[in-house]
């Protein structure tokens, strides 16, 4: 299939991680409906690639991700003169990418670490939430919007943010529509790491070549079950949990970091990820 050029995110392949940039800074990152469909293809391509281990997304510019762009509605004037049949087809179809987006995160056999480097608000929260990891800059701000602008919240959030923060802590930032600052994200687990501004990029880059060093198909077992865990019970939990013990086993990685780990000539990379 060819592959699509990139026009509003940039795309990169360096050790092993796949960096994908919203590149929109002008709108605060937030993207339109070319610039989700470009996610959702550079998402594909880092999981067919057999050379990348890791995903890293951030946003170009001071501000992660502003959520969907408002401008690629119909204009107020438009709505009151013909309804709004064109904007509910819109949010539709916008949905529908953004969605396909969050599905991939979540489901891709691959490590995704998000740096977030500024505001990351609606679809921007949402895409976080959906991350394996996630680091921020000292600026960043975490911000759920949807009420403001007269929307019901979306973007995983009834899947996600739940689990991630608790009940209560999830309806306070959402009925509030408050702002949560990069170390009050970390205190409410959004957050894995906090770094100062211009330190972001360096650590952020440090952690994902980890990740993109580590037992991929360890990995992907271990992200599936997490998921999974969530809506099974414990006994099939369990259950799942020795499938991928003896999947696991068949893997040369298994042989190789059993024997030097009996030698302790060395450590696995399994212990190699650092959080700086």
């Amino acid at each position: 299939m060819e592959e699509m050029n990139y026009e509003h995110i940039l795309y990169d392949v360096t050790d092993g991680v796949a960096a994908i940039t919203f590149n929109l800074p002008q709108y605060a990152n937030a993207m339109d409906f070319q610039g989700v469909r470009e996610t959702f293809d550079a998402l594909m391509r880092a999981e067919d690639d057999a050379g990348v281990g890791a995903v890293l997304i951030t946003g170009a510019g001071k501000s992660f991700c502003a959520g969907f762009n408002l401008k690629e509605i119909p204009s107020l004037e438009d709505i009151e003169k013909n309804g709004l049949a064109e904007v509910k087809t819109h949010f539709r179809h916008l949905a529908h990418w953004w969605h396909q987006v969050f599905h991939r995160v979540v489901r891709m056999p691959k490590p995704v670490l998000c740096a977030v480097n500024g505001a990351a608000a609606g679809a921007g929260l949402g895409l976080a939430l959906c991350a394996d990891m996630v680091v921020a800059a000292e600026s960043a701000s975490f911000l759920c919007a949807w009420h403001s602008i007269g929307l019901a919240n979306d973007a995983t959030t009834s899947y996600t943010l739940v689990k991630i923060v608790g009940f209560r802590r999830a309806m306070e930032l959402l009925l509030t529509n408050r702002t949560l600052g990069a170390e009050e994200a970390q205190d409410w687990e959004i957050v894995n790491r906090v770094y100062a501004d211009d330190k972001l990029a360096e650590n952020a880059r440090s952690i994902a070549r980890d990740l993109a060093d580590g037992p991929t198909h360890l990995q992907a077992m271990a992200k599936e079950s997490f998921h999974m865990g969530w809506r099974r019970s414990l006994e099939e939990a369990t259950e799942f949990e020795i499938q991928n013990v003896l999947k696991s086993l068949d893997d040369p990685y298994f042989t190789e970091a059993l024997k030097n780990f009996l030698s302790k000539d060395s450590r696995s990379n399994v212990e190699k990820v650092r959080l700086p």
